[in-house]
C-alpha cells in the first residue's frame, strides 16, 4: 500500500516553517501599528527606514514558512542577458511580500516643535513675554510663530524630513536679537532653545534751542550725562547727538549757556524734533 504525503496536514508541517509563520503574524502586527500610529512615531525619530526593516523580516519570515510546504525553484533559461528567469514557491512570496508593502509605507508626516526664547542668564530668563517672534528657515519656506506669555513659540507641523537637520532659527523683537543669528540649530525632539540679548541701536536725538523771544541759540551745551556724548548748537540752533543704545527709551538732557539757566529736560531717543527755549538769568 502506497501513502500519500498530505501538504496540508499541520502535523506534516516543519517546525521552522510554523517559527516562521509566527513572526510573519507578529510583523504583521508590527506593520499595522506602523501604519496606523505614523503621526506619532514620526514625533519619535521612526522613519521609513524602520517600516523596511519589518518588511524585510517579514518577507524572509514568509518564505520560511512557504518553503516548509512548497516545493521552490528558481531557474534562468536563454543567453546572460536576454534570457528569462522562473521563479517560483517562497521566492516569489517573499518578492511580492517585498513589493506590496511599497504601497502600504507610512507617510513621513509632521512633528509639533515649542521654541523656549531665554536671556543669557538661562532657560529661566523669560525676557520675552507675548512680544516677538521666532523665524525657522525651513528650506525655501519661512515659518513664523509669536511668542507668548511663556516665552515660548509653537510650529505645529514641521515636515518630518527636516528631524535632524540644522536649520537657520532666530528671533524678531523690537528690543531682543538672537546672540548668534547666522548659527543654525538642530531639529532633534520636540523643543529647541534660542538665546537672546538685547538690542545694540543707533539713535538720533536733535532738535533747535532758542531764546524766549523764539531767537536760535548757538553754542549751546547739549549733553546726555548717562552716556557721556555732548556737543554744540550751530548758527541756526540746531544740534544733534548720535547714540548708542540697548532700546528706546527716555534719557536725561542738560543744556548750558553762559548767561542763561540751565535746563534739564526728559526726551525721548530717536526724537529729531525736540524743541526748547532757554530763560535768561535773572
Amino acid at each position: 500500500m502506497t501513502k500519500t504525503r498530505r501538504h496540508n496536514n499541520l502535523g506534516n508541517i516543519p517546525l521552522y516553517a510554523l517559527i516562521s509563520l509566527g513572526v510573519f503574524l507578529c510583523c504583521m502586527a508590527v506593520l499595522l501599528l506602523l501604519i496606523v500610529n505614523a503621526d506619532k512615531l514620526t514625533r519619535l525619530g521612526l522613519t521609513e527606514h524602520v517600516y523596511y526593516l519589518v518588511v524585510v523580516l517579514m518577507s524572509l519570515a514568509f518564505a520560511g514558512f512557504l518553503f516548509g510546504v512548497l516545493p521552490s525553484s528558481a531557474t534562468y533559461e536563454g543567453t546572460v542577458l536576454g534570457g528569462t528567469l522562473k521563479l517560483s514557491g517562497p521566492i516569489v512570496g517573499a518578492a511580492l511580500v517585498v513589493y506590496g508593502a511599497h504601497f502600504f509605507v507610512p507617510k513621513a508626516l509632521t512633528f509639533p516643535l515649542t521654541v523656549y526664547v531665554h536671556g543669557e542668564k538661562g532657560p529661566q530668563d523669560m525676557v520675552l513675554r507675548n512680544s516677538g517672534r521666532v523665524m525657522l528657515e525651513l528650506g525655501p519656506d519661512t515659518r513664523v510663530q509669536p511668542i507668548g506669555e511663556n516665552g515660548q513659540a509653537y510650529f505645529p507641523a514641521i515636515p518630518a524630513n527636516f528631524r535632524g537637520q540644522e536649520v537657520p532659527a532666530w528671533v524678531e523683537s523690537e528690543t531682543y536679537e538672537s546672540v548668534d543669528p547666522r548659527a543654525k540649530q538642530r531639529l532633534e525632539g520636540t523643543t529647541l532653545y534660542l538665546v537672546v540679548q538685547r538690542k545694540i541701536l543707533h539713535y538720533q536725538l536733535g532738535g533747535t534751542v532758542s531764546d524766549p523771544a523764539g531767537n536760535p541759540l548757538s553754542d549751546v551745551r547739549v549733553a546726555l550725562p548717562e552716556y557721556h556724548i555732548e556737543g554744540e548748537t550751530n548758527h541756526d540752533g540746531r544740534f544733534e547727538l548720535q547714540v548708542v543704545a540697548e532700546g528706546q527709551r527716555i534719557v536725561e538732557l542738560v543744556a548750558q549757556k553762559q548767561g542763561y539757566q540751565p535746563a534739564h529736560l526728559s526726551p525721548t531717543l530717536g526724537d529729531s524734533g525736540f524743541n526748547f527755549s532757554l530763560q535768561r538769568n535773572p
